[in-house]
């Protein structure tokens, strides 16, 4: 049995067995856990295996002398047998093995929780029938069968041929010389290292504390090549997948199919949930049931979109929150992707996740790579919670880069809904002192500050401030003499015929000559892939970043593209148009989040239509909806939040009618919480109603809603009620959110909590009295005898009682 001392994230020495069960094995030789930086025992051996959880946070296990590892290794996660050919990947909660086999393909063994043995031959089982074994081998002139009895059409591959044996669908297609569209990559090598590698021109994952393993693939006739990447984390129960192209052939060639994973599963008993929506009524829950055939789950509009989400999940058909296996899926992309299913006759599972490949043609020269997006794979034996718990801390810890993330975050009041296009700088000045008196700590000078814009058909692409409109000086001046920070709007991607820039560059413009364009919001996207365009409005905002004291920026995207055709690019190369843009729009995103790294930039796109990974590694925040109102948002909100830490929504108390202002600020804590109305309008009363909720805010959200763990209790799709509930990481606090959609009375209504430590005791906000942990969890907080009104919130605080 190995042992290994290693550091974790947090800086601090741990011993890691490779199975979590094997803890019991070492019970009769810990003598105590020892935390390094406290220089003090926290666990000592009456009480190590009870609270071996606890443990896993921080410190060491001291061992007696006969049971210490006499050598000390490096963090491993990833191993390579000789003797079985498999390349396993464990940080003792999940397990992913890739076999080598005989041919030079690579075959997904295993995926699942972790296991104690692993026998490749038994895995590699596959029907007998309907899968061939032998080829006519021109070389030998006659039948060759494969050694190890593979079967390329139902075998669980890593990267799948086309136009072969194997029909089930490739994740990467480029044309052989002769024409044809064969593409087959065999093994050639592997490395294994710690940590991941950034990818060139894409945002990708970070931190230490994780292992990559990479392939080196040949394709079977000519000298291109694949690395193929995986990375596991040990702190998470993920996997992040993706391929590298390499075109050493001497020409140039061209990739039809250019995606980053591959999934093969031995079963195909789930259901797949997606989540599809329109502006302001984003990321509907979409279930359906796997049938034999394929289906798909796409976005065509040149940016993740409101109609398709790139978060999806697979459950099988008994899961529920807290039980199954469940397998959620992302892309670290901002661009057009596409999640391809195929539900085969062996009543296996075959995926490919990536770059959609309509419209899509890459040239690669000799000599050039390409890099697809990183993929991300999450395995949860414990329900669609688990999964979702598991999505959230990878995004805390591995996808948002911005500095100041653990900080505490300024209560923001944004001017959008308040005033619109309609503003000078008294009405500004106005605002922020009454925005002051609801504790707002940011103010967000929403559209309307530059240019000719004083409506939606002007001003895009010129970006200087409209000295008629606005004293920009004066207003961020005023701001940071009481304390509060300030930000501007930014649309960078947008340009109105009627602007300055267009009437200088009309070539600026994505579109062809002589062609109708279809406007959205009355504007036309830039061809961002071109650099000068991108260096244009670089230099714009930097003119004005750069000479005035800003904190704060909203980055936002109101239209999709619809004609992608770049008078840059050659008739050769317009399937590149799509990635490009996204290229271009990380470039001009990275250039500015590293010019200003203690700037915030919250993404936005026509509401949340581009809520991705992508966006958020630059991004702590997205601007989840249009729609605020908190009756339909429940739904948007619950949606995203199976894939995305609150931390990451925007979310804001407006001047909806059917809540008061102490609901709707209640609701907004399970969120960013912010502020966006006229402040002018707000009675004494509804003021103490926000100061309430500001003060929680304050006082809970960044423990417990921020980076504390979140649970489902109540889907609002029930159309009666919707519950969420957020508890600390140490387990000390909990917020509960219960909102009603319709009224009822006279009714049973227990709200059994979740993630609550059951040997804790806990004071509860509702009734005032005292539990344990396990009380609330199989009794609940009795809401029985509330009446429950429609469109009333009620939030719930737990607390320890030390």
């Amino acid at each position: 049995m190995t042992t290994t001392l290693r550091k974790s994230s947090r800086g601090i020495c741990a011993i890691v067995l490779p199975d979590k069960s094997l803890w019991r094995n070492y019970a009769s030789d810990v003598n105590s856990v020892i935390d390094l930086q406290r220089k003090s025992t926290i666990l000592t051996q009456s009480c190590i295996i009870s609270r071996l959880n606890k443990f896993d946070c921080y410190g060491i296990i001291s061992l007696r002398k006969s049971a210490y590892p006499t050598k000390r290794t490096e963090l491993y996660m990833i191993t390579f047998d000789k003797a079985s050919n498999v390349v396993k990947l464990t940080n003792g909660k999940i397990d992913y093995a890739v076999y080598i086999n005989t041919e030079g393909y690579l075959e997904t063994v295993y995926f699942g929780k972790a296991i104690r043995n692993f026998d490749p031959t038994t895995m590699r089982t596959a029907p007998k029938w309907h899968a061939e074994t032998h080829v006519y081998d021109p070389a030998i002139g006659s039948e060759r069968w494969f050694a190890d009895g593979f079967k390329q059409n139902v075998a669980p591959l890593e990267i799948s041929p086309h136009a072969r044996r194997d029909k089930r669908g490739a994740p990467v297609i480029c044309a052989r010389e002769n024409g044809s569209f064969a593409t087959d990559f065999l093994y050639v090598s592997h490395r294994i290292f710690d940590g991941t590698e950034p990818l060139d021109g894409l945002p990708s994952v970070h931190g230490d504390n994780c292992q990559t393993v990479e392939f080196l693939l040949k394709e079977r006739t000519r000298e291109l090549y694949v690395k193929h990447r995986i990375t596991i984390f040990d702190d998470c129960d993920i996997v992040v997948k993706n391929y590298t192209i390499v075109n050493k052939t001497g020409l140039d060639v061209t990739l039809s199919r250019a995606m980053s994973m591959q999934l093969d599963l031995p079963r195909n008993n789930y259901n797949l949930t997606h989540f599809s929506g329109r502006w302001a009524a984003e990321r509907n829950a979409v279930t359906n049931k796997l049938v034999d055939g394929v289906q798909e789950v796409s976005s065509n509009l040149g940016a993740t979109s409101a109609e398709e989400s790139s978060f999806l999940y697979l459950a099988d058909s008994g899961d529920t929150y807290t039980h199954g296996e469940v397998l959620g899926f992302n892309l670290v992309y901002s661009g057009n992707f596409k999640f391809r299913i195929c539900s085969d006759m062996m009543k296996g599972t075959h995926i490919t996740y990536g770059i959609n490949d309509e419209d899509f043609a890459w040239v690669l020269a000799d000599g050039e790579s390409f890099v697809t997006p990183q993929a991300v794979v999450c395995y949860s034996a414990d329900g669609i919670d688990g999964m979702s718990r598991n999505m959230h801390d990878f995004v805390r810890n591995h996808i948002v880069t911005y500095r100041h993330d653990r900080e505490y975050k300024p209560v923001l009041f944004n001017s959008w809904e308040g005033c619109y296009f309609t503003f000078t700088t008294d009405s500004i000045l106005s605002y922020i002192d009454d925005s002051e008196k609801i504790g707002a700590e940011l103010f967000v000078l929403d559209d309307g500050w530059f240019g000719r814009r004083n409506d939606d058909l002007d001003g895009l692409g010129d970006w200087q401030i409209n000295t008629d409109k606005i004293d920009l000086g004066k207003v961020i001046d005023h701001c940071h003499s009481k304390g509060i920070k300030f930000g501007i709007w930014f649309e960078p991607e947008m340009i109105n015929f009627t602007s300055d820039l267009f009437k200088a560059h009309p070539d600026y413009a994505l579109r062809e000559d002589k062609e109708d364009v279809f406007l959205g919001r009355h504007q036309m996207h830039l061809d961002m892939t071109r650099d000068d365009v991108v260096d244009n409005i670089y230099n714009q905002m930097i003119a004005i970043l750069d000479n005035y004291d800003i904190d704060y920026v909203k980055w936002d995207y109101n239209r999709r593209v619809y004609e992608h055709y770049s008078r840059h690019l050659g008739a050769d190369r317009q399937g590149e148009v799509y990635h490009r843009l996204t290229l271009g729009y990380y470039k001009l995103l990275g250039r500015i989040a590293a010019r200003y790294p203690d700037m915030m930039i919250e993404g936005c796109a026509g509401g949340g239509a581009r809520f991705d990974l992508g966006t958020l590694c630059y991004c702590p925040q997205i601007w989840t909806s249009d729609e605020s109102n908190p009756a339909r948002r429940c739904t948007i909100n619950y949606n995203t939040s199976f894939g995305y830490p609150l931390c990451t929504m925007g979310t804001h108390v407006n001047d909806c009618k059917l809540f008061d202002y102490r609901a709707k600020g209640q609701f907004a804590l399970f969120g960013t919480y912010g502020y966006e109305m006229n402040p002018n309008k707000l009675t004494a009363e509804e003021i103490g109603m926000l100061n309430e909720t500001a003060e929680l805010y304050k006082r809970y959200h960044k423990d417990v809603v921020e980076n504390g763990d979140l649970y489902h209790i109540a889907d609002p799709s029930n159309g009666e009620y919707y519950i969420m509930q957020c508890v600390s990481k140490d387990k000390s606090t909990s917020l509960v959110l219960s909102m009603n959609l319709k009224c009822q009375k006279d009714c049973f209504r227990f709200v059994r909590l979740r993630g609550l430590q059951a040997d804790k005791l806990y004071t509860n906000s509702h009734d005032g009295k005292a539990y344990y942990g396990d009380y609330y969890m199989n009794v609940g907080l009795n809401l029985s005898l509330d009446w429950h009104q429609e469109f009333e919130c009620q939030l719930f605080v737990l607390e320890e009682v030390k």
